[in-house]
């Protein structure tokens, strides 16, 4: 969380910190597109990709998300860590 995230998505750290990540989801994604990103991610340690989430005001917001998952000492997934550019200009043709 950092004033990027802010800036891009309108949320402030109190709206999403201890909040799972679907706080942003726009609806546009799939079901499966969450299996197979979830499935990547904890099978490959990392997934990217494009996706559209929804900004605090309810515009959709066009992303590419880098996610690793981080491991402790037994090989558990117990963090993840993401970044993201926001494409949504790109995505718009502008």
């Amino acid at each position: 969380m950092n004033p990027a995230f802010t800036g891009i998505t309108g949320y402030e750290k109190e709206d999403v910190i201890g909040k799972k990540p679907n706080v942003l989801q726009s609806g546009k994604q799939s079901d499966d597109f969450y299996t197979n990103l979830w499935q990547n991610l904890n099978e490959q340690g990392e997934w990217q990709g494009e996706m559209w989430n929804r900004h605090k005001d309810g515009s959709l917001i066009a992303e590419w998300p880098t996610i690793h998952a981080i491991r402790d000492e037994a090989g558990e997934v117990n963090q993840y860590v993401g970044m993201f550019s926001d494409i949504t200009d790109q995505k718009k043709g502008r």
